[in-house]
């Protein structure tokens, strides 16, 4: 049981770490460049990501965890 919900927290950590580059200085231009609505996929070696622009914040919600 403790092994999923660490598994979870982990993926949870790493939603809101992209959650704060993308809302943060840095992720400004890329907020810059999508209309409201808008949205795009993100994807790294171990996840998938959609990246929507809502009330001008990105919300990042994870789609896909690739098994390794």
């Amino acid at each position: 049981m403790s092994f999923l919900h660490d598994r979870d927290s982990t993926h949870d950590r790493v939603v809101n770490r992209f959650s704060r580059y993308l809302n943060g200085p840095m992720g400004k231009t890329v907020l810059e460049n999508l209309e409201e609505g808008e949205h795009f996929i993100l994807q790294t070696s171990e996840h998938t990501f959609r990246v929507t622009k809502k009330k001008g914040r990105a919300v990042v919600e994870l789609l896909q965890i690739q098994c390794t």
